[in-house]
This record gives C-alpha cells, sequence and structure tokens, in this order.
C-alpha cells in the first residue's frame, strides 16, 4: 500500500520526513512537492498531483492546505484510490476574517515573514529545535508569489461537495493543541459526513512531524482498514456476477 502525502502549505514535501521514518516497510510513502515559484492554485496543483498518481492501492493524506486537494481527487476517482486523510484541515476557509477581506492577499504580505512566530504557532514547543530548523529551511525556499496564490486559494475554497461525494472512507486526524484550525473545523466535517472516523493526536498543528510514530500507528491501521473493506468488496462482486 502507498500513502500519497500531500503537503501544507510550504508545500516542499519535505516535513514529511519524520513519519516517512517511522512507517513499517509495508507501507510506501511518495511525497508530492509543489513548485516553488509559481502562482498555482489547486485547480493546477490538482493536474500536477494527477500526474504522481501510485499504479498500485493507495490512500492520499491532505495536510493542513492539501486537505481540499485531497478530496478533489478523490472526486475524479482514480482507480486505486483506498481512503482519503485530512490532516489538520478543512474543507471551507478555517479563519475568522470576513469574506470581503480574503482577496487582499498579495506576495508582498509574504516576503517578511516572522519565521520564530510561525515556528511558535505551528509546532508549539518544538519549533525552537530540530522541526523548527527544517520547518524554517522548507518556508525559505518558497516564494512569496507561490505563497500568496495558495492563500488566494484556501480563502475561496468549498470541498463540501466533494467531502459528500467521495466514494472511499475518510479518516480525519485532529492536532490537539492546534493553534491553527479550529475544532469547528472538524465537526463541520463530521456534519457533513457522519461516517468520518476521527483520531486525535497529541501536539500543535504540523501533529504528523511532533507525533511521527503515534501517526504512523492510525495510518497503517486506516490503510489495513480499507484495503480489507476494497478486498471483501471485489469478492462480493465476484460472487454476484457468479
Amino acid at each position: 500500500m502507498h500513502l500519497l502525502l500531500l503537503p501544507g502549505m510550504d508545500g516542499t514535501g519535505r516535513l514529511f520526513g519524520p513519519l516517512a521514518k517511522a512507517l513499517a516497510p509495508t507501507i510506501k510513502p511518495v511525497a508530492v512537492s509543489y513548485p516553488t515559484d509559481q502562482p498555482l492554485g489547486y485547480n493546477e496543483l490538482l493536474a500536477l498531483i494527477e500526474t504522481s498518481l501510485p499504479s498500485d492501492p493507495f490512500v492520499v493524506v491532505g495536510e493542513s492546505f492539501s486537505g481540499p486537494l485531497a478530496l478533489m481527487l478523490a472526486a475524479r476517482r482514480p482507480p486505486n484510490l483506498r481512503g482519503v486523510v485530512l490532516c489538520a484541515s478543512f474543507v471551507k476557509f478555517p479563519l475568522p476574517v470576513p469574506k470581503r477581506w480574503r482577496s487582499a492577499v498579495r506576495p508582498w504580505m509574504f516576503r517578511f515573514q516572522p519565521l520564530w512566530l510561525l515556528c511558535i504557532v505551528l509546532l508549539g514547543r518544538h519549533g525552537f529545535g530540530t522541526l523548527g530548523r527544517m520547518l524554517r529551511s522548507a518556508v525559505r525556499t518558497v516564494s512569496p508569489v507561490a505563497f500568496a496564490a495558495r492563500a488566494l486559494s484556501v480563502a475561496n475554497v468549498d470541498a463540501s461537495q466533494e467531502l459528500q461525494a467521495c466514494s472511499v472512507p475518510v479518516l480525519y486526524l485532529r492536532a490537539a493543541s492546534d493553534m491553527v484550525i479550529h475544532s469547528k473545523c472538524c465537526k463541520l466535517i463530521q456534519s457533513l459526513r457522519p461516517d468520518v472516523d476521527v483520531a486525535t493526536l497529541p501536539g500543535p498543528h504540523l501533529v504528523l512531524q511532533v507525533s511521527p510514530q503515534r501517526a504512523a500507528e492510525i495510518l497503517q491501521g486506516f490503510c489495513k482498514r480499507v484495503n480489507a473493506a476494497n478486498d471483501r468488496d471485489v469478492g462480493n462482486e465476484c460472487e454476484s456476477r457468479s
């Protein structure tokens, strides 16, 4: 089973390193990276992701910014997709900012990011160690133009229909100490899809990085369940035809 890992706002895929190391050999991670210097929104990034799909059964993991992308991909019903994982993510704009202000995002706003503050918000007490250095290194590679395009995409996104129409199991990973994504985002997802499984991990927003071992265990269990469910469905279909 493959895990197709879609990164957060940095888009580099570098931050999946701790999770990849914690996964069992039976789970093969495939981290997607987005162009660092192009103003690509969700539609353009979705086209890019579709060129990276594994040829074997896979589960797609959408971290934060990429949660809607994971659902948009699922709406295309790629043949080997077995499940969707939304990690500390959302289906609609997650911040309490009036709609009329959201389109005001400009590249210059991302030229002088206070990286020390970003590390605290996303990583909590882990922002001053190895993970903080990893995050700062990743963010520095991304242009303000690319960040602005991604922020505008988040400001206008609504993946509610894609969530409701998703034909594969969905798991939501919630960060217990998330300072970015409010618990209301998870509750909205549950209201739209009551069958969504929810697992809470200890840690801040970048919980896959802070709690990689526990995250790996949950993801491996989910992969096992969706694979077994698919095998049962295929078996039942064969029986009905015979």
